[in-house]
C-alpha cells in the first residue's frame, strides 16, 4: 500500500476522508483536504497511527474528453476527494483537446461558483501535457494560436481564482465576466469558422509586424496580418488604427499607399487618443497636399504641427519653423524660424552625443546650415553654414546605419546637395587648428561641466603631448562623446578623446606630482599664457604654453570603388525639391520625361539632372533608392 510520505495521500481511519500529505514531523503529519473547498483547503495535523496510506483514483484517457467538456466532474472522477493521479490510465488512443471541446468546458462553468470553476480548471492544468500538442507544431496556424490563447487564459484564470482574496468585493463578479468574455470570443470564432479570432490572438500576430517589415513576410502571413488588423480596427482598437494608418501612409503590399485612408486613420486615432504623434503625421499630409492633388493645405498643416510642437515633437517644431521661414500660410518670420530650429538642434545634439543616432539632429543641423547660408534670422556666414552641413552629414550617415526611417533618402540627398554647393563657396582649407589666445578645445571636453582627464607627456624642445579624455558622469549608463567640427578641414566627428600638442618651450605642473589630472573647468591668463585646471574649486594643475595645436584625424578621400550607378534628379512639381532616383537607362538626359512609382501610382515627371556615382561614393545602401520605371 505504500508509506506515509510527503507528496503521497492518506486516509483518516476514523472518518474516511482522503488528504494530501503536506508535511511530516516525526509522528505528526499534516494533511491538506480539498473535498470541501479547493480554494480554501483545510490543513489538519494527525498522528501517524490515525492514518493509512492510500492510492487515489486514476482518470482514464477515454474519460479526458468528457472531463474537458465539463460533462464529467472532478468530484465524480475522484470519488469526492478532488484529487486525481498525476497520469491518466491508458485505455484508448491519445486524446488531444479541440477548440470546440474547450469551448464546451467554458460554457459548463458559465454562471457557476468559484469552487465549480476551479474544479474544472484544475484537472485541465494537471493534464495539459496530455491533451495539448499546439506547442509541437512548427508552422503558424490560426488554430494553434487560438489554442495557445485558451490555455494561457486557463492558467491566468486559475491563478486569479486560487490566489486572489475570495472575500474581496467583486471577486465572484470578475470570475463570471472573465468566463463570459472567453465564451463569447470562442463562440464567435467557431460560428465564423475561424474568421473572427479572439482579440488577443489577433494582437499577437499584428504586434509582430508593421509597415517596415510586413512586405518581407510570406503571402499567407501578409493576408493574416491584414485580416486581423482590419478586425481590430473594426473593434476600434486605437493602436491597430494607428498601425493601419502608417501602412497606408508608407504603402505596403496589402495596404497600398492611400493618402485619404491614411489621413482618415490618423484623424480617427487622434480623436480616440489625443496622441500628438498623429497630429504630427497629419501635419505632413496637409503640408505636402497629399490629399489635395499636391496643393498644400497650410492652414490645416499649421494647426496640426502646432499641436505636435506643443507636445514636444521635434518634427512638428522644425516644420512649423519651415512655414515661418518661407511664409507658408503665415507671415514670413526668419527670427522665429531660427529660434525654433536652434531649439531642435540644441536638444537633439544632446541626444546625438549620447548615442541616440535615430534622433532629429541631422534634420536640425541641415536647417541651421540653411539659416547661416541664406541669412534666415541671422547674419550670413558661410563657414558656420558649412560646419552645420558637415554635422548634418555625419548625423544622417549614423542614422541610416542605425535604422531605416521613412524619408531618410531625401534628407541624405538634401544634405549632400547643400554640402556640395557650400563647399564651392567656402574656400578656406586648413588641416591644423592652433589655439593661441585661448584653449578653445576645452569646451569640447567639458560639455555640461563634465570631468576630463588629461594625460601629459614631454617631448623634445619643450613640446607637450596631451591626451584629453571625457569621463562619464556617475549617473550615466550611456557612453557620451563630444562633437568636434572643423569646417576648414572638412571634419566632423564624435570623439571620446582627442590628442593635442603644444608649441615649443611649454611646461606643466600637476598638484599630486604625476602626469595626469582630472578637471571640469579652467581659468586662462593670456598675458602669461597659463591655463589653470580646476576640479570644482580646487586647482589640480596648470600648463604654460604659447599655443595648443590640434590636427583632426581627417579621413583620406574615399577611392572610387565598386559598381558604377546612374542617377537622375527629378521634379514632381515646379519650384519643388528634386529627388534622386536610380536609372538603368543611360540614354535618359535632362529635360526628358520619365515614369516613376509615385504616391498615386505611376507618375510622369521631368528629369532636371543626371549624374553617375561609384558604390563607394553613394553613402546610403543602394536599396534605399527608388528606381525610374521607364522613359515616358
Amino acid at each position: 500500500m505504500g508509506r506515509l510520505e510527503v507528496g503521497g495521500y492518506a486516509e483518516v481511519i476514523a472518518t474516511g476522508r482522503v488528504g494530501y500529505i503536506n508535511d511530516r514531523n516525526r509522528n505528526k503529519i499534516e494533511l491538506r483536504f480539498c473535498d470541501k473547498s479547493m480554494i480554501n483547503p483545510e490543513y489538519i495535523y494527525f498522528k501517524a497511527t490515525e492514518l493509512k496510506p492510500v492510492e487515489i483514483n486514476k482518470v482514464k484517457i477515454s474519460q479526458l474528453k468528457a472531463l474537458v467538456r465539463g460533462e464529467l466532474s472532478l468530484k465524480e472522477l475522484s470519488g469526492g476527494t478532488n484529487y486525481l493521479w498525476d497520469y491518466p490510465e491508458v485505455d484508448s488512443k491519445k486524446y488531444i483537446a479541440t477548440i470546440e471541446d474547450l469551448y464546451a468546458g467554458y460554457k459548463s462553468i458559465k454562471s457557476k461558483t468559484p469552487e465549480e470553476v476551479i474544479a474544472w480548471l484544475d484537472p485541465i492544468i494537471q493534464f495539459v501535457d496530455e491533451i495539448d500538442d499546439s506547442d509541437k507544431k512548427t508552422d503558424y496556424s490560426i488554430e494553434s494560436e487560438v489554442l495557445e490563447y485558451i490555455y494561457q487564459d486557463i492558467f491566468e484564470l486559475y491563478d486569479f481564482v486560487s490566489y486572489e482574496d475570495s472575500e474581496e468585493p467583486g471577486y465572484n463578479d470578475t470570475i463570471s465576466k472573465w468566463v463570459s468574455k472567453t465564451c463569447e470570443e470562442l463562440q464567435k470564432y467557431i460560428e465564423s469558422k475561424g474568421e473572427i479570432v479572439p482579440e488577443t490572438v489577433a494582437k499577437s500576430l499584428v504586434d509582430r509586424f508593421d509597415d517596415n517589415n510586413i512586405d518581407d513576410q510570406d503571402e499567407q502571413t501578409q493576408l493574416l496580418f491584414k485580416r486581423f488588423l482590419d478586425q481590430l480596427c473594426d473593434a476600434k482598437d486605437s493602436r491597430a488604427i494607428q498601425k493601419r494608418g502608417y501602412c497606408y501612409y508608407c504603402g505596403t503590399k496589402v495596404y497600398p499607399n492611400d493618402w485619404i485612408k491614411a489621413r482618415d486613420a490618423f484623424i480617427e486615432y487622434y480623436n480616440l487618443t489625443g496622441d500628438a504623434s498623429a497630429a504630427n503625421t497629419l501635419g505632413y499630409i496637409y503640408y505636402y497636399g497629399r490629399c489635395n492633388d499636391g496643393v498644400p493645405q497650410y492652414e490645416e498643416a499649421f494647426k496640426y504641427f502646432s499641436i505636435g510642437h506643443a507636445y514636444g515633437y521635434y518634427e512638428s517644431t522644425y516644420k512649423l519653423a519651415d512655414m515661418f521661414s518661407h511664409g507658408y500660410g503665415v507671415k514670413e518670420d526668419g527670427k522665429t524660424a531660427f529660434r525654433m530650429y536652434d531649439y531642435v538642434y540644441t536638444d537633439n545634439l544632446k541626444r546625438f552625443r549620447k548615442g541616440d543616432y535615430e534622433c532629429k539632429f541631422a534634420d536640425a543641423a541641415l536647417r541651421m546650415g540653411n539659416c547661416f547660408r541664406k541669412g534666415i534670422g541671422c547674419s550670413e556666414n558661410i563657414e558656420m553654414a558649412y560646419a552645420y552641413y558637415l554635422e548634418a552629414d555625419l548625423a544622417i550617415r549614423e542614422r541610416v546605419k542605425a535604422a531605416n526611417h521613412y524619408g531618410d533618402t531625401v534628407v541624405y540627398n538634401g544634405i549632400q546637395k547643400a554640402l556640395q554647393e557650400t563647399r564651392e563657396l567656402y574656400k578656406e582649407k586648413k588641416k591644423t587648428i592652433i589655439f593661441s589666445y585661448y584653449p578653445g578645445w576645452i569646451k569640447w571636453m567639458t560639455v555640461g561641466h563634465r570631468r576630463c582627464r588629461l594625460t601629459i607627456k614631454e617631448l623634445s624642445e619643450g613640446v607637450l603631448s596631451i591626451k584629453a579624455q571625457i569621463l562619464p558622469r556617475y549617473d550615466e549608463n550611456k557612453e557620451f562623446k563630444t562633437l568636434i567640427t572643423v569646417p576648414s578641414a572638412d571634419y566632423s566627428e564624435l570623439r571620446k578623446s582627442i590628442r593635442l600638442k603644444t608649441k615649443d618651450d611649454s611646461s606643466y605642473s600637476v598638484v599630486d606630482g604625476t602626469n595626469e589630472m582630472v578637471f571640469n573647468h579652467i581659468s586662462y591668463d593670456n598675458r602669461k599664457n597659463i591655463t589653470k585646471f580646476y576640479m570644482d574649486e580646487k586647482q589640480v594643475g596648470s600648463i604654460t604654453t604659447a599655443g595648443y595645436i590640434y590636427k583632426p584625424n581627417v579621413s583620406r578621400p574615399q577611392k572610387k570603388e565598386g559598381e558604377k550607378y546612374h542617377f537622375v534628379s527629378i521634379l514632381f512639381e515646379k519650384q519643388g525639391r528634386t529627388y534622386d532616383y536610380l536609372c538603368d537607362d543611360q540614354s535618359v538626359t535632362a529635360g526628358d520625361k520619365v515614369i516613376v512609382n509615385g504616391y498615386n501610382g505611376e507618375t510622369e515627371v521631368e528629369v532636371v539632372n543626371t549624374f553617375d556615382k561609384f558604390e563607394s561614393e553613394i553613402g546610403l545602401p543602394i536599396e534605399r533608392y527608388k528606381k525610374i520605371v521607364r522613359k515616358a
